[in-house]
């Protein structure tokens, strides 16, 4: 009898987690990141990190800006010194601006490269600003589709894998924590996860974007903390080969004044 009632909680558990629904694992991330409407209400998102390439001595500083349906910047320092690298969009055009390198890896001279329709279409996800992962606050509103497919543990915590399939055809997985509705990865294809990362410019400088293709990257999200109220993680991490590139989230400011320097197009 005791194997038996065993048997039927168990089917009855299995029977509960098929029945939720994807805007039910949505509404559970957007609790633990702060309500829909807190998240609606962020107007400017500053982020700053830094990549440390330990094996060469060097590191990278990154700012990530946006200001809600204006701006995305993402600038990040020059490996080499020198010039910052950066890609902005607003609300009519966007530009990507890589500064002239030197490198044992090889040369290149400074660009600014206007985005097509299509490229600009593709990144505008980038100036959504409700939260680390903004995509998924009103993901219908905003032409987005989603659905649940399976489950999968992530550094050992059971997490609910929900595909987005934004507007422009784009598709990113979410890994979202069964705990605690955190955001634990994100799969995307690996020329996104640069860019999300802002590794876009310098691999694309030396062809190494274009040799990944349609290849899917994993960036995992860890050590969350609150900034403004909100919750972010502060640390981020994808795996390209032998190597992982980690990043550090060293400050995060919600809802400030956004410098007029960050609208700035260098050339164009």
């Amino acid at each position: 009898m005791k194997k038996l009632s065993l048997f039927i909680f168990s089917m009855l558990a299995l029977a509960a987690v098929q029945a939720q629904t994807v805007d039910e694992v949505i509404e559970r991330f957007l609790q633990a990141h702060g309500g829909k409407e807190r998240l609606n209400s962020i107007t400017s998102l500053q982020v700053q990190s830094s990549l440390n390439l330990e094996q060469m001595g060097i590191t990278i500083t990154i700012n990530n800006i946006k200001e809600k349906n204006k701006l995305f910047r993402i600038q990040s320092s020059s490996p080499m010194g020198g010039e910052e690298s950066y890609t902005i969009i607003t609300d009519t055009v966007g530009y990507s601006y890589m500064p002239a390198m030197n490198s044992p890896m090889g040369s290149t001279e400074a660009s600014l490269t206007k985005f097509s329709p299509e490229e600009l279409a593709n990144q505008a996800y980038q100036k959504d600003c409700a939260g680390y992962f903004g995509q998924l606050v009103d993901y219908a509103t905003k032409g987005s589709t989603a659905e649940l497919t399976g489950t999968e543990k992530v550094n050992d915590t059971e997490c609910d894998k929900v595909k987005l399939k934004l507007k422009s055809g784009q598709e990113m997985v979410f890994y979202i924590a069964q705990n605690n509705g955190q955001v634990k990865r994100l799969q995307v294809p690996g020329a996104v996860a640069l860019e999300l990362m802002g590794m876009s410019n310098a691999m694309k400088a030396f062809g190494g974007a274009s040799r990944m293709g349609d290849r899917k990257i994993a960036i995992d999200y860890e050590k969350y903390k609150i900034f403004d109220g909100f919750p972010f993680p502060t640390k981020q991490s994808i795996q390209l080969g032998p190597m992982q590139l980690v990043i550090e989230n060293t400050s995060i400011k919600v809802n400030q004044p956004v410098d007029a320097k960050w609208y700035v197009v260098k050339g164009a």
